[in-house]
């Protein structure tokens, strides 16, 4: 038993021992051989590491290509944005001057279209602007960008207004063309409608392609607003007064901005 327990000790001891020195040698900066197997060591653990680092580096890359990417399509929506605001500028500059040419001592309040109405039947829509930015609540003409007419205002709150289309059947004003032939607009259907109260006597003064414009003698619209242009003329044997077929001139289903004039 004794030598038993003396040969178990000396394999313990000479373990112990070799662990040791095993472990001075392979930190000992003095053997070249032990530096040398150290560099292969770690050159072996990198070169396996490698692979990882490879592929992580391309999921990075790709990453920062994809936000890249979603950022540039950020800045071309938003050049796009204000290159059609820099095209709606220009289009419409010193549009107040203009419309004083056309229409004298009114102010021209601009609107933003908000929505139309859910129904054809329904000639309403509604813009951004009520009583808080100085909208009278009384029937007031409404134009687009180009002054001709597209109806009046209908119902004003504080911040929004309704709108009461031009294309209504409800919908009449009265008219004249340039060399003062007088008669009242009614809508008929689409884009189109008549110019009634016409009679045959003036039928050598109008023309094609004659515009209507408002008269003097209404407290909505102020004078000289176009309206609509002559597209068909008729002298009807049994009617009283000519037939006048005519066409708005606004383009009411493309609206997005307008003017309320007061």
């Amino acid at each position: 038993m004794r030598k038993r327990k003396l040969k178990l000790n000396n394999k313990v001891v000479s373990l112990i021992l070799g662990f040791f020195v095993s472990i001075l040698l392979f930190s000992s900066k003095d053997f070249e051989q032990i530096k040398h197997f150290k560099l292969q060591f770690s050159n072996f653990f990198s070169a396996l590491y490698k692979p990882k680092a490879f592929f992580n580096d391309i999921n990075y890359l790709s990453s920062e290509n994809d936000s890249l990417l979603n950022h540039i399509k950020i800045i071309s929506e938003e050049n796009l944005n204000l290159k059609q605001r820099i095209r709606t500028i220009n289009d419409h500059l010193n549009y107040d001057k203009k419309l004083d040419k056309l229409i004298h001592n009114f102010t021209f309040t601009p609107a933003k279209v908000i929505n139309h109405s859910l129904t054809k039947s329904t000639h309403i829509f509604n813009v951004n602007v009520g009583t808080n930015d100085g909208i009278s609540k009384k029937y007031k003409a409404v134009i687009n960008y180009d002054g001709n007419l597209v109806g009046k205002t209908w119902y004003v709150s504080e911040e929004t207004t309704q709108v009461h289309k031009i294309s209504d059947r409800n919908f009449h004003v009265y008219v004249k063309t340039e060399n003062e032939v007088f008669g009242q607009f009614s809508f008929k259907s689409g884009k189109w409608g008549i110019i009634e109260s016409v009679s045959k006597q003036y039928e050598k003064s109008l023309n094609i392609g004659d515009i209507f414009y408002t008269t003097d003698d209404s407290n909505i619209y102020p004078e000289n607003i176009p309206v609509a242009k002559i597209i068909d003329i008729q002298n009807r044997r049994n009617e009283l007064e000519l037939y006048i077929k005519v066409e708005i001139i606004a383009d009411l289903n493309s609206l997005k901005n307008i003017f309320i004039v007061q």
